[in-house]
């Protein structure tokens, strides 16, 4: 009951948020223009093997939303509690810790999730109005859906990690930056030449790019899902020692 107390707190504390309106309504046009763009390119020569989700998730302004989704909605989990002094009302509750952080962490996962429905609602019209309609490969969009659910928690975990280390929101949102591009930068490795073959493979493992393409290509694969559940609740786990250290302190 403490979880799913602290949960509606927090995914309705995003909707009196001018900040997450801003995201909400940005990502949404950003998405709407990119879709146009690549419905157009799916006529030309150069994408004609490619479906429209294959070129969705490739294209650079993709990376670009997700990379700055985060950092923007996960900035005020904990630090806005320090701010304003809420957070000794919080830990001095009968709540335990691991209720807190679960239920911010959702909290933000489910509105990370939110704003991503651009692009299904895009699609469903795209099916609706379009004759003929594309053919619909629900293995495909199963797993793609999977991955971004995934992908997008483990990319809050650090968000909320980085909330909890400072009571500065800027100050989160560029530590949370940088631990996401981090993230993602490692996957460019595969490109440099002359790299370790022990290398790529590790590179393979943990790289965003490639999990997401085989999603989209309808590949199920293990690892990922392996990989994503392990670091999110390793990341999570480090984020209630420090409050609960935070609670200790007080």
């Amino acid at each position: 009951m403490a979880f799913w107390t602290l949960y509606k707190r927090e995914l309705n504390g995003y909707f009196q948020s001018a900040v997450a309106y801003v995201v909400l309504f940005g990502s949404a046009i950003a998405q709407g223009i990119q879709f146009g763009f690549i419905v157009t390119a799916v006529t030309s020569e150069n994408y004609k093997d490619q479906s429209i989700l294959q070129i969705f998730f490739t294209w650079p302004l993709f990376w670009l939303l997700l990379l700055v989704q985060v950092p923007l909605i996960t900035m005020r989990v904990f630090s806005e509690e320090f701010k304003l002094g809420t957070i000794e009302m919080l830990l001095t509750a009968p709540v335990r810790e691991w209720d807190v952080v679960l239920a911010k962490f959702f909290g933000a996962l489910s509105f990370f999730l939110i704003l991503w429905l651009p692009i299904a609602l895009d699609l469903t019209a795209l099916q609706l109005f379009s004759n003929p309609a594309p053919p619909v490969y629900w293995s495909q969009i199963g797993l793609t859906a999977l991955t971004i659910t995934l992908l997008g928690g483990f990319y809050v975990s650090l968000g909320v990690f980085t909330s909890v280390l400072t009571k500065n929101q800027i100050i989160a949102a560029v530590l949370c930056f940088a631990l996401v591009f981090a993230a993602f930068g490692v996957s460019l490795l595969r490109w440099i030449q002359h790299v370790d073959a022990n290398l790529l493979a590790w590179v393979s493992y943990v790289s965003t790019p490639e999990h997401l393409q085989n999603a989209v290509l309808g590949i199920f694969d293990t690892r990922p899902i392996v990989f994503y559940v392990t670091v999110t609740a390793f990341i999570l786990m480090l984020t209630k020692s420090i409050l609960e250290g935070r609670r200790l302190q007080g």
